[in-house]
């Protein structure tokens, strides 16, 4: 996760906080100005934070012009009765004549964008302050092309994951760049999201804020010129043997006999029998998107981005077809996958794996570190470039490998795939599908044959 301008976190609470110029500092007889924005939703933090940044940064403007004469009462602590963050009326004051500074845009924007894509608006969300902090928080009549050139030449700079690496920890953006010394964002993601997002921005600022200065610029002169190969980070399917040596070490041996260890045990099963990304499994909310068909008693998963969730948690899903429902595995249900959720539902939670504690908004994070940590530690683990064992996803190559290799059909039904074809109707092109109109349980007999047909030979561990 990126490091978003103007926003720090304490415990679990987002902050805002903007440092004075050092010219302004004796006058306001202060370094920076801080404000809690009571809230633990970084998404939410993030508009807040961009908003008062453009409200206090315009103030200052005027201060530093002699446009106002005092603001020091501003950014004194604030009181703890405080009802909002809304800066004082008189910090809203802004020159007619001079255009908006681009963190303002970019929260009108983030406000204001189709809140029910999900999926883009998360992207925007980490993208956008990447964005503003290259480019600069200037106003928009003074963003040139060439600032925009420039930040995609330095964007593919960045390491991957940057932001969950204790190693850039405190560090701004160019720092990162600066210090990172191995392997940048590959090209499918500089080309898929900074070069995509930030067409979409640029785009729709120059028809809303024209009037106000934004110039029309363009993200064509955005060329990736990192040395990463084309899925360098792929993940590959694990083999029998390794499978046989992930399920049946001692160590998982040992959390299947603890009932206070059983979510290490559910965690890669669940993986292994429906292919699912481990953000999709651990957000699933057991209250809900765990359930029983009520026409054909089948239980299913729903992986969605809809519905409530956990407290802390932000559904998301990678793609439209990622919404969708898989069958229990017989096997998942015979090793008392069904005691366990109904364990967790009487509990009250509405996170299928409460141990691990959300962060940033998703539920996966530890889960994943753990995961990465157990392979390493058993000896599984295979850093070979373009064919990993290195995470969770390897999963969802295994599923996928077994499937095809097996001639399954409906594989990519499971696991979420976009497909151009479906059984009994031949190729729908995007308009016909718009209009095939299918509730989501409508297929579960048929899903439930193809996952029962999944089984990769392996005596598991009974989770207490």
């Amino acid at each position: 996760m990126a490091k978003i301008p103007y926003l720090v976190r304490r415990k679990n609470v987002f902050y805002f906080r903007l440092v004075v110029p050092p010219e302004l500092r004796k006058s306001l007889n202060a370094r920076e100005i801080i404000r809690s924005l009571k809230t633990e939703n970084r998404h939410e933090a993030t508009h807040q934070a961009l908003k008062l940044a453009a409200h206090y940064k315009a103030a200052l403007h005027d201060l530093k012009a002699g446009k106002a004469q005092q603001v020091s009462h501003l950014i004194q602590p604030e009181p703890q009765s405080a009802p909002s963050v809304a800066p004082p009326a008189d910090l809203t004051v802004q020159v007619k004549s001079s255009a908006p500074l681009l963190s303002a845009v970019i929260a009108d924007f983030l406000s204001r964008y189709d809140q029910n894509n999900k999926v883009t608006l998360a992207k925007l969300n980490t993208t956008m302050p990447i964005f503003l902090e290259l480019v600069g928080d200037r106003q928009v009549g003074g963003i040139l092309q060439a600032h925009i050139n420039t930040f995609f030449d330095e964007v593919q700079r960045l390491p991957p994951h940057a932001g969950n690496s204790k190693k850039y920890e405190g560090m701004t953006l160019r720092e990162i760049i600066a210090a990172n010394t191995g392997e940048c964002i590959s090209a499918g993601t500089f080309k898929t999201t900074y070069r995509a997002l930030v067409s979409i921005f640029l785009n729709w600022a120059a028809i809303h804020y024209q009037d106000q200065g934004f110039p029309t610029l363009s993200v064509q002169g955005a060329v990736y010129r990192g040395e990463r190969s084309r899925g360098i980070n792929k993940q590959r399917a694990a083999l029998p043997g390794e499978l046989q040596k992930l399920f049946r070490h001692p160590k998982m041996q040992k959390y299947a006999g603890n009932p206070e260890t059983a979510h290490y045990c559910w965690l890669p099963l669940i993986g292994l029998h429906t292919g699912a990304r481990i953000n999709e499994v651990t957000q699933l909310n057991p209250q809900t998107d765990i359930a029983q068909d009520e026409k054909t008693g089948i239980w299913f998963f729903a992986f969605t981005d809809e519905g409530e969730a956990a407290e802390g948690v932000e559904k998301s899903i990678k793609t439209e077809s990622s919404r969708r429902v898989v069958p229990v595995h017989t096997r998942l249900i015979e090793l008392g996958f069904l005691n366990y959720v109904e364990r967790i539902k009487t509990g009250g939670h509405k996170q299928i794996f409460p141990q691990w504690k959300p962060r940033y908004g998703k539920a996966s994070i530890d889960a994943k570190i753990w995961f990465t940590n157990y392979i390493d530690s058993i000896g599984l683990k295979d850093e070979t470039p373009g064919a990993r064992l290195s995470g969770y996803h390897a999963f969802r190559h295994t599923f996928i490998t077994h499937g095809l290799n097996n001639k399954i059909a409906g594989v990519f039904a499971i696991t979420g795939h976009e497909v151009g074809e479906v059984e009994g109707f031949g190729k729908l092109s995007k308009v016909a599908a718009g209009y095939w109109s299918r509730n989501r349980t409508d297929n579960l007999v048929e899903l439930k044959e193809t996952i029962e047909r999944f089984d990769f030979g392996i005596e598991f561990f009974k989770p207490a």
